[in-house]
């Protein structure tokens, strides 16, 4: 009997139904909306049945409807289950009574856990007896019950301790709802904001990269969304049963050193109010600093976004933690804070730990991944851009250490010339290094550079053969890949006109000159942005395909092409245009803010600056030197058969026929 009134206390466990029990009652009936009745409604309803697809696992039925239950419910009861120590009168009269707190902590957790899993069981059951009557099967399998139960409860648990843990650490019902919640994207939000912020300081540092890396994931009520697409994985159920049992001890813990009068205190620890206070202080800085700092307006925005955002920060958290708005004459923790801050920000800034300036002996290096961004050496990278698996992908990584010497010593010209780099505003061009070192570290920087200051370097790597063979995957296909080869398409843009190559003769002579063409490239055509003409595809059975841009400098295939007699339908040519306007760029501003300002939409024809070109061996001419680039000193409208409305593209100054130069202004 003794044991028993050890474990139990009848007179807790009715007060706590009659304070707590309506969430139990509330979790039951949202979630028998959520499953039961959503199933009949759609069995029932024979147009929903016959559209409706039914998921195959519970927890897709109504999914945000569920993730809701699972973050609201256990939240609050964690806030109404310890309501009592939130009030001063409440708190002394119950810790008065003669129960130990070990055993009042565990009976009010022992009564949450039971109120929260409960309504699961329940529902649970009515699915399994629901599964003998509807013709859904595999959703109302036992497996599937099974699956759903544990996750439910897994997050409901999770959830409901995280709640506890920081009700004992504040003495304010309000402030602990926020705060958990807080708690549940605080990981991820301040490893946001500091990242983004290094980026102002650290040379060659780029957060893309870290903030790409499915951090969303830790978030748990982002991760609970994303089980339909992706299941919990083993360790993550260990890590949240972890978290669950620590949040747990820790709660327990502070419950039985937490000091009765510190209800209705922001903080109910006073070791802790510090670390409020300066982690309230130190986020709002962020958020100012990465706000002013992403308005590109410059240093001296950004400092002024850290201190007017610290400010705010600090005199918002001492005016919680004080609760009165009297707080104006307590600045010596913010003087404290702001020295450790300029300590913390000169090491960034002097580069302390010489990041900027590290770059790996060649002899350590395994291989490099090389390109205009980051994202390109990403797994991902298909996914990313939306775009089907080619038949060879593009490679980024490199390996011969000829090549490896070559793109090193243009890191090694960028670090050194770092101050110039940042006094420049003419940064057109982004390159991006990725180190595989053999020890198995990675070395990643990032850099936007004026690509011409560069040529020199960039020649010696983007004309070597490694790096075509890795970009240009047509120079890896051999007459093997050609001859279970489907067909070649070449589509012409704004036409719609195609041409098909099935002739393994054709197919042969035409994919051996534009390996010819693609050998032979520059680099000033390597980076020549003028606009390509037409997509050519290699198409195999089984849907594999290799897309191939057809760009102007490619001449060989544009021959054979027109000995063949199927140049006008394999691009673009004059005779396919009517005619086309040419004005000047004002300001030489961006392509469409230009069009947008001066409405040249409906009125290029009109303006007294345009010049008209409808001869057709001119237009052939233009065609060739019309770029895709989004800024020149030219704007060119070509009006295509059947199309009224104008194709706008740009005319750089270097790329203009000699007959159009002496008509312009």
């Amino acid at each position: 009997m003794r044991l028993k009134t050890s474990l139990f206390n009848r007179g807790i466990f009715i007060q706590d139904i009659r304070n707590v029990g309506w969430v139990g009652l509330g979790y039951f009936l949202c979630l028998l909306f959520a499953l039961p009745l959503q199933l009949l409604i759609s069995y029932t309803n024979e147009d929903h049945y016959r559209h409706y697809q039914i998921p195959k696992h519970l927890i897709e039925l109504t999914s945000d409807f569920q993730v809701f239950l699972t973050f609201i419910f256990p939240v609050l009861l964690a806030i109404f289950l310890f309501r009592y120590i939130q009030v001063k009168l409440s708190s002394d009269f119950t810790h008065s009574l003669p129960i130990k707190r070990e055993q009042l902590f565990n009976q009010h957790i022992l009564f949450g856990l039971l109120v929260l899993i409960l309504p699961v069981l329940v529902v649970a059951a009515i699915l399994l007896g629901l599964g003998q009557f509807l013709p859904y099967d595999e959703l109302l399998s036992v497996p599937s019950i099974l699956k759903w139960i544990g996750v439910t409860t897994l997050f409901n648990v999770f959830v409901f301790l995280t709640g506890v843990f920081v009700g004992m650490f504040t003495g304010m019902s309000v402030l602990q709802g926020a705060l958990t919640y807080i708690l549940f994207v605080f990981p991820v939000g301040v490893t946001v904001l500091f990242v983004s912020n290094l980026e102002f300081y650290l040379f060659g540092f780029t957060s893309n990269y870290y903030l790409t890396q499915q951090l969303e994931t830790i978030i748990p009520f982002i991760r609970l969304s994303q089980l339909e697409r992706i299941p919990l994985t083993a360790s993550e159920v260990f890590i949240y049963l972890l978290l669950s049992i620590g949040f747990y001890v820790c709660s327990l813990i502070a419950y039985k050193k937490r000091q009765a009068e510190t209800a209705t205190q922001a903080i109910a620890f006073e070791a802790f109010r510090p670390i409020f206070k300066y982690g309230v202080t130190f986020c709002t800085m962020l958020i100012g600093g990465l706000y002013f700092g992403s308005l590109e307006g410059g240093s001296g925005w950004i400092l002024f976004g850290y201190v007017a955002a610290s400010i705010l920060g600090y005199v918002l958290s001492m005016m919680i933690l004080e609760k009165t708005w009297r707080v104006f004459s307590k600045w010596k923790g913010y003087l404290v804070y702001v020295v450790v801050v300029v300590i913390l920000g000169l090491t960034f800034q002097i580069d302390m730990f010489g990041y900027e300036r590290k770059l790996p002996n060649v002899e350590e290096v395994q291989g490099i991944y090389f390109g205009d961004s980051l994202y390109q050496f990403s797994d991902q990278e298909a996914a990313y851009h939306n775009r089907p698996k080619e038949y060879i992908e593009r490679s980024y990584y490199y390996e011969q250490k000829e090549l490896i010497e070559k793109i090193t010593s243009l890191h090694a010209q960028i670090i050194i010339e770092k101050d110039q780099l940042e006094k420049r505003s003419d940064h057109e061009h982004s390159v991006a290094f990725r180190y595989q070192l053999k020890n198995g570290n990675q070395l990643i920087r990032q850099y936007y550079i004026p690509i011409k200051t560069y040529q020199k370097l960039y020649r010696d790597i983007i004309e070597s053969e490694e790096y075509k063979l890795n970009q240009n995957p047509i120079l890896k296909i051999e007459n093997e890949d050609l001859t279970s080869l489907y067909r070649i398409t070449i589509n012409a843009s704004h036409t719609g006109n195609q041409v098909t190559l099935t002739d393994p003769k054709d197919i042969k002579e035409f994919h051996q000159l534009l390996q010819v063409d693609v050998t032979d490239e520059t680099i000033e055509e390597h980076f020549d942005q003028r606009y390509w003409w037409s997509e050519i595809a290699y198409e195999w059975p089984d849907n594999k395909v290799l897309h191939v841009s057809w760009k102007k400098s490619y001449t060989y295939i544009e021959d054979w092409l027109a000995e063949k007699d199927l140049l006008t339908q394999a691009r673009i040519t004059a005779a396919d245009i009517t005619h086309a306007y040419v004005i000047k760029n004002t300001e030489n501003k961006e392509l469409y803010t230009f069009i947008h300002e001066n409405q040249l939409e409906s009125n290029f024809a009109d303006r007294p600056d345009a010049i008209k070109l409808d001869d057709q061996e001119e237009l052939e001419k233009v065609l060739k030197q019309a770029s895709s680039h989004n800024q020149g000193e030219y704007v060119i409208g070509f009006y295509y058969k059947h199309d009224p409305y104008p194709d706008f593209q740009i005319l750089r100054a270097e790329h203009v026929p000699e007959f159009l130069r002496k008509k312009l202004p």
